[in-house]
């Protein structure tokens, strides 16, 4: 196989924009992301594409190519996120360095996460609160035996004490 590392930038940017009309390939929200012939379509297309250039180029050579673009462009969306969460003026936030970065912000909201609901909280209190009536139905428990015990002892001595005088 011939050295496909070195594409041209012409090349690398029409593929781009080949794989940005397939969404069943990226955006992960839409139905037609689960359809397995409307992306099997889609790696044929990319492929012959790739042929035009690389012969040997198959499916596995297209999902490993869209896979090493991702990940390039993860890696410089992750430098700017850390840099702007850091407090770093608007001067200071990193600046992406990947020639392509802009070509591949359509993907963007499939890599940041979604805010999420933190159920967590909620499980500690149930739990808490939980532990709470335990603990107060022990503690109940442990009053009424006391109790009888000191009721018992009261009588008691209350017999005696009648029995002096």
């Amino acid at each position: 196989m011939s050295d496909t590392r070195y594409w041209s930038k012409e090349f690398t940017l029409q593929f781009i924009e080949l794989y940005k009309q397939y969404p069943c390939l990226w955006k992960i929200k839409s139905k037609d992301y689960i359809n397995k012939n409307l992306k099997r379509e889609a790696y044929d297309e990319l492929t012959k594409f790739c042929k035009t250039t690389i012969p040997e180029a198959n499916k596995d050579f297209v999902i490993k190519k869209i896979q090493s673009f991702r990940g390039s462009f993860r890696k410089e969306l992750k430098k700017v996120v850390d840099s702007k969460r850091s407090g770093a003026s608007l001067d200071d936030v990193y600046v992406p360095t990947l020639w392509y970065y802009d070509h591949l912000v359509f993907t963007i909201d499939q890599e940041l996460p979604t805010e999420s609901i933190c159920n967590l909280m909620n499980t500690v209190n149930s739990v808490e609160n939980d532990d709470d009536e335990a603990s107060q139905q022990v503690l109940e428990s442990d009053n009424i035996e006391i109790l009888d015990k000191v009721n018992k002892k009261i009588s008691y001595f209350l017999t005696i004490v009648s029995v002096k005088i």
